[in-house]
């Protein structure tokens, strides 16, 4: 079998060994190397921690009580009735689209979902990232994307551009938007606590744009750099992602040509081009 991974805030791979070693079955053997927090054998399977935060298990009986035992384990979530994280994808890539998701979780979607391997999808393999991809469509109160195609792209970045507005002005509308959408098809009642995270670019300008369309004095509004730690924001790095890939597919097949293949020096000179590149990046 392909080995399970999963990963957790480093500090907290010491709890997760303790609650492992429980096991009856489970015992502690040693390292092999200096990135290795700590080895486990499990009735001839393997469980490995790195001190990077990550744990592999490499068959299904580790696995299984892994994924249990990283279910178990409060990582600040429970705080919360919902969580709902977005990020994007495609931000910094001239081809393709820019795609924004936000993904809404309850605590224990959260759970499920990091011990099912959901992590940053730069992380992961784009096998991976479909799988999960449909998991968390199948395990969330609610998902929304904001796909961003090429040409609206170029058309609308060049209009933000002759306001004195830049990039971030284009991912602060589209965060807002795929926020306020998750939100609004929760309607979450006066008394639930929600936290919304957003992977950080602009302050000011998501507090702005998200001000427009949710009332800020209902929710507890975090924007922090490498957010994907929060499992909600993971989830919609997966799901942006997974939809960029789609759509680069859907591209190739339609102008039958591998996009993917193409050089920037060979896509800027097709006429085509504005239709599958963002040009400004070209």
């Amino acid at each position: 079998m392909t080995p399970a991974v999963v990963r957790i805030d480093p500090s907290k791979l010491q709890e997760a060994k303790s609650r492992l070693l429980k096991s009856t079955y489970v015992t502690e053997v040693a390292t092999t190397n200096q990135y290795e927090m700590f080895r486990l054998s499990c009735e001839g399977g393997t469980i490995i921690a790195y001190t990077s935060g990550k744990i592999v298990a490499n068959d299904q009986t580790s696995e299984a009580l892994l994924q249990s035992t990283i279910q178990d384990m409060d990582f600040g979530e429970s705080a919360h009735d919902l969580i709902i994280g977005s990020d994007e994808a495609g931000k910094g890539e001239w081809l393709g689209p820019l795609v924004v998701a936000a993904v809404g979780l309850t605590p224990r979607q959260s759970a499920e979902l990091r011990a099912h391997g959901v992590m940053d999808s730069k992380e992961l393999s784009i096998e991976r990232i479909t799988s999960l991809a449909a998991e968390i469509e199948d395990n969330s109160q609610s998902l929304y994307l904001v796909v961003v195609p090429p040409p609206t792209f170029n058309e609308r970045l060049e209009e933000f551009r002759e306001e004195g507005k830049n990039l971030n002005d284009l991912l602060a509308w589209a965060h807002a938007k795929a926020v306020a959408e998750v939100y609004k098809q929760l309607k979450p009642s006066e008394d639930s606590l929600v936290r919304v995270v957003v992977d950080e670019f602009s302050r000011h300008k998501t507090q702005s744009r998200l001000g427009r369309v949710i009332d800020l004095d209902t929710i507890e509004l975090v924007q922090k750099p490498r957010a994907e730690d929060i499992v909600s924001v993971a989830a919609a790095s997966i799901v942006a992602k997974n939809a960029r890939e789609d759509w680069i597919e859907s591209a190739s097949e339609r102008l039958g040509l591998d996009l993917r293949s193409l050089k920037p020096e060979e896509a800027r000179v097709r006429d085509d081009m504005p239709l599958f590149a963002k040009s400004s990046y070209l």
